[in-house]
């Protein structure tokens, strides 16, 4: 048996526990970088969720807002074409016994409240 030999495997053994030490040194330095992108990506995703929940929020008191003022502006609007429709019945009834004065004293008839307008029907 050759002397060398076993100084050959010793430094075989050393030579490749090294390289495992450096490469699980690789290793666990990858792991905690992979680590931490994972951390400040949860953050960032955190971040973004809050964001988000606020704008949301902020949106929905916005519309919120806006269809009770779309609400008050129906009701007002018609109010005054209720107003409108009227004034406006109270004028062909005052233009109606108006002509009827004019063609021999006597009032027109009315139209009923259910009467269009347009036609006096």
């Amino acid at each position: 048996m050759d002397p060398s030999q076993p100084d050959e495997e010793d430094a075989a053994e050393k030579f490749s526990l090294e390289l495992e030490t450096k490469q699980l040194g690789e290793l666990q330095e990858s792991r905690n970088e992979l680590l931490s992108r994972v951390s400040n990506l949860k953050k960032d995703l955190q971040d973004w969720r809050f964001k988000l929940d606020n704008q949301v929020k902020s949106y929905r008191s916005e519309l919120g807002d806006l269809r009770k003022t779309l609400n008050s502006e129906v009701s007002q609007l018609r109010n005054e074409f209720q107003d409108l429709r009227t004034t406006l019945r109270q004028q062909l009834e005052a233009t109606a016994n108006i002509a009827a004065e004019g063609q021999g004293g006597q009032p027109a008839a009315a139209p009923g409240p259910g009467a269009d307008a347009s036609t006096g029907t």
